[in-house]
């Protein structure tokens, strides 16, 4: 088939993959347009039988049309190769939506999303608690979605017997370091040796530029990490992702660092020294490594102790004053 239109096909799939009830050509048509693809109703309803006839979608009377689970999985598998970058992208896009203030602690985060079984949730939050004491987090504020069936975000529903919890994602603090005027560029993520509470090198690492997934989705679901060690005794494997940023910025970069604590970062970061390796990593000319615990950290810890957790990295934008720390839940 032609790739032009294997390419709309693809996009329309993406379109209904986000909704649960059935929608129209006209719907459709507008949200293409959104994604610089330009398709009248009457080339829509086109591509729409051609993806019936596939069973990729099928038609609800005429409310319009649901994607089929042949259609997911066609979409989840599609054009792999024009995916390549798209986590890098995806980094890019959401670091400049990054709005927070570090002055008032207003303004929008990027949150990881994770859904669990709403029975589990307080062994849950106890457990990602002892994580984020030990500094394997982003932030220790958290928001919990727990009222059945709604919808907290565009095809983002709670559903039944489960709640959704949102996590500080460290693309914040890549989207923090932009706004105030510093270039960084994202390298990759790994997972981190630790042993005696000191970080010493990365063991294994994805660059997010060779990836069509979220790297530590990837080390999270091939069960990678022993988090639940390091915060037993000190040793162990966690998450962590390293950026670049030029040297001639680096105390400024401390002095941010610095400011971010004051409104609730209190993960562990790593700055290294100019034009030198850290954690066994080589590092560019002029610029200086910076190591940043994974935000889905309490979460793979979460997983570590038996319960299912199924994690979506770079979730959502919400408005950071909104989120509540984490004890709060416990008390």
């Amino acid at each position: 088939m032609n790739k032009d239109i294997e390419r709309k096909l693809i996009a329309i799939l993406e379109i209904l993959s986000t909704f649960n009830e059935p929608i129209g050509a006209t719907y459709i048509s507008n949200k293409l347009l959104k994604k610089g693809i330009i398709l009248s109703e009457r080339g829509v309803r086109y591509h729409l039988r051609i993806m019936d006839e596939r069973g990729l979608t099928k038609v609800i009377g005429k409310r319009g049309r649901i994607i089929t689970d042949k259609g997911r999985e066609e979409l989840k598998n599609a054009l792999v190769a024009d995916k390549i970058g798209f986590i890098i992208n995806k980094i890019s896009s959401l670091a400049f939506q990054t709005s927070l203030d570090i002055n008032t602690g207003k303004g929008n985060v990027i949150l990881n999303i994770s859904y669990l079984p709403r029975e589990k949730l307080k062994k849950a939050l106890n457990i990602m608690n002892q994580v984020f004491n030990k500094g394997y987090g982003i932030s220790d504020r958290i928001v919990v979605f727990d009222k059945e069936d709604e919808e907290i975000f565009q095809g983002i529903i709670v559903p039944k017997k489960e709640v959704i919890i949102g996590t500080v994602c460290s693309v914040t603090i890549h989207g923090i370091l932009i706004k105030e005027g510093i270039p960084i560029e994202a390298k990759f993520a790994g997972i981190l040796e630790v042993k005696d509470n000191i970080p010493t090198r990365f063991l294994e690492i994805i660059t997010y530029e060779g990836t069509t997934l979220d790297p530590l989705e990837i080390f999270i679901r091939s069960k990678m990490t022993s988090i639940l060690s390091v915060i037993k005794n000190g040793t162990g494997k966690i998450l962590a992702t390293l950026r670049e940023i030029p040297s001639v910025a680096l105390s400024k970069v401390e002095e941010i660092l610095l400011k971010i604590k004051e409104i609730g970062f209190q993960g562990n970061i790593l700055l290294g020294k100019p034009n030198q390796e850290i954690l066994g990593i080589p590092i560019a000319s002029e610029k200086v490594g910076l190591v940043i615990a994974g935000g889905l950290n309490p979460l793979a810890a979460v997983e570590e102790a038996g319960i299912e957790a199924k994690n979506k990295a770079m979730g959502i934008l919400y408005e950071y004053s909104k989120l509540i720390p984490i004890k709060d839940f416990l008390s």
